[in-house]
């Protein structure tokens, strides 16, 4: 500018350089030049980037680049410190897998037991208890005969008799069981009681028939060992 006073440089004996504060007319800024101790220019640190900050002012914040560079350091610190820990775990492991093999067990002796000492198997229910006894399905017995029994039995019913013949000859005829005696009888129902004869057991037997009566009972009865009775009667009657 036109108003601007310049300034004037001296040289000093020591060979640094200083500058001369000139007091500016009325209405100008004054310009303040200062020169770097180490021989620099101002250009230079203008041309060489950032310039530090002075005392008492903030530092400047961090590039976007050098951001994401110091947190991806920060994630790989991270991430190398864990496998190194578990690198050391697995190592750790393996010796101590390693030395447990070779350690020999020591072996306990099994204990014997004799026969003495071993318990008898104690019998189970179904051997103590004895299955219960099934009931045999009864029969009733057959109805007893009558003993003794006439197996079988003939005799006539009716006499033949003429006025020349005072009588006529009647034939009997039997069979029994379990029969031991036997009697015929003339006039009764019980032979052994009033007999007329003792007969056979088996057999046939022939009686006169007395014309003279119109009719005759004739009875022939069987005894069994025991004493038991069985009789059979027949009424005869005259022609």
């Amino acid at each position: 500018m036109s108003n601007d006073q310049p300034t004037e440089r001296f040289d000093a004996q020591s060979g640094d350089a200083s500058t001369k504060r000139f007091e500016a007319q009325s209405g100008d800024t004054p310009t303040e030049r200062f020169e770097p101790a180490g021989g620099g220019t101002a250009g230079g640190s203008a041309a060489g980037g950032t310039t530090p900050p002075g005392p008492g002012k903030p530092p400047l914040p961090l590039s976007e680049p050098e951001g994401k560079s110091r947190t991806l350091l920060i994630i790989l610190t991270i991430v190398g410190g864990l496998l190194l820990i578990a690198l050391v775990i697995a190592l750790t492991l393996m010796a101590t897998r390693g030395s447990g093999d070779s350690v020999p067990v020591a072996t306990s002796p099994t204990p014997t037991v004799s026969e003495s000492e071993s318990p008898s198997p104690e019998p189970s229910e179904s051997e103590t208890e004895e299955p219960a006894p099934q009931a045999e399905p009864t029969t009733a017995p057959p109805p007893s005969a009558a003993s003794p029994s006439f197996a079988t039995f003939s005799a006539p019913e009716s006499a033949m008799c003429t006025s020349a013949n005072p009588t006529s000859q009647l034939t009997f005829s039997w069979s029994s069981a379990d029969a031991v005696r036997a009697w015929i009888g003339v006039r009764t129902t019980n032979a052994k009681a009033e007999p007329f004869e003792e007969v056979p057991t088996t057999a046939t037997y022939t009686i006169d028939y007395q014309c003279s009566n119109d009719s005759e009972v004739y009875t022939v009865t069987l005894e069994d060992s025991a004493g038991t009775l069985t009789h059979k009667s027949v009424t005869v009657t005259k022609n």
